[in-house]
């Protein structure tokens, strides 16, 4: 059942998806190239427009392929206050690198990261300047067909899979459902404990419940985050402590010391918690307060299965 706002947003829709449509079919007949490398690129992304865990499988990657192959990280670097190609480091800032790459080089800091708009060049400067990297990791870059990557996995939410989506703005797609045919496979995360499978074809399909790392707080918390989906870690929350208050903000919200002043004010006696990835963005500001942080990861079922096909496809 199509809503009212899907209705009148259809036409448009239709518009976003024929222009797609086209740049698709031209990287798919070598009109557009794509540049394949000698060293294997694996490719996260997903078809709608965000908060479908690319991060935590990241982290995921490299965590389980780690001991194997000596990786790299490459990102666009969404939401950055810079352009080009720039390293990351743990001392950097998230408006200058990005709040997940920044994340990614605090807890990894063995591994090599960088963010560059031009993934080409990006992987031209990686290979160039670390020839012991054996496997790159390209972050949410499905769209990103300038690259052939040796391994493509698309990322969708188990409450909102994109087989139930719609093309922007009527829905969230990025590009049409049929874009999942350039998958190799299918992960859907965010499942619940107990969850039916998707009727996906013609993909390996896997499945991943959201793993949440909490810190002890004896005292009742009040929590904020600034994600694609909010409501989820509320709901964690509401559920795991004494909740007395929340608030949201956009997904990659820059963070004031304003913000911050803002939830001491709210949080009165409580403390404040919030994800990994909002805590990169407020700790060089000035807390007066008890704040903790929550680490959200993916625990994917079937993880040997994953990790044996994975590798086959990394070494085919």
């Amino acid at each position: 059942m199509f809503s009212l706002r899907q209705i009148l947003l259809s036409p448009f829709a239709l518009i976003y998806g024929i222009i797609t449509g086209i740049r698709n079919f031209c990287y798919d007949h070598d009109i557009f190239k794509s540049t394949a490398f000698d060293t294997p690129i694996i490719s996260i992304g997903n078809l709608s427009t965000g908060g479908t865990g690319k991060t935590p499988m990241v982290e995921y990657l490299i965590q389980s392929l780690g001991h194997k192959y000596s990786i790299a990280v490459l990102s666009r670097g969404y939401r950055r206050k810079t352009s080009g190609f720039l390293w990351v480091e743990k001392t950097e800032s998230p408006s200058k690198v990005g709040d997940e790459p920044l994340q990614l080089k605090t807890k990894f800091n063995e591994v090599i990261v960088a963010v560059s708009e031009d993934r080409v060049d990006g992987v031209q400067k990686i290979c160039k300047k670390y020839p012991q990297i054996n496997l790159i990791l390209l972050d949410d870059a499905f769209q990103h067909r300038k690259i052939k990557p040796k391994v493509t996995l698309l990322l969708t939410t188990y409450n909102k899979p994109f087989v139930t989506d719609y093309l922007l703005p009527a829905g969230n797609l990025r590009e049409s459902r049929l874009g999942m045919q350039r998958s190799d496979a299918i992960i859907v995360t965010k499942c619940p404990q107990k969850f039916e499978q998707i009727p996906i074809r013609h993909k390996p399909i896997f499945y991943a419940i959201s793993s949440y790392q909490n810190p002890t707080v004896n005292q009742t918390v009040f929590g904020f985050s600034g994600l694609a989906n909010n409501d989820i870690f509320k709901a964690h929350l509401k559920e795991s402590y004494s909740l007395v208050g929340f608030k949201s903000y956009t997904d990659h919200h820059h963070f004031t010391q304003k913000d911050i002043d803002t939830l001491i004010n709210l949080a009165q006696n409580s403390v404040l918690i919030c994800t990994e990835k909002d805590w990169i963005k407020v700790q060089h500001l000035t807390i007066k307060h008890p704040i903790e942080k929550v680490g959200i990861s993916h625990q994917i079922q079937e993880e040997q299965k994953f990790n044996h096909w994975l590798l086959k496809q990394i070494e085919s």
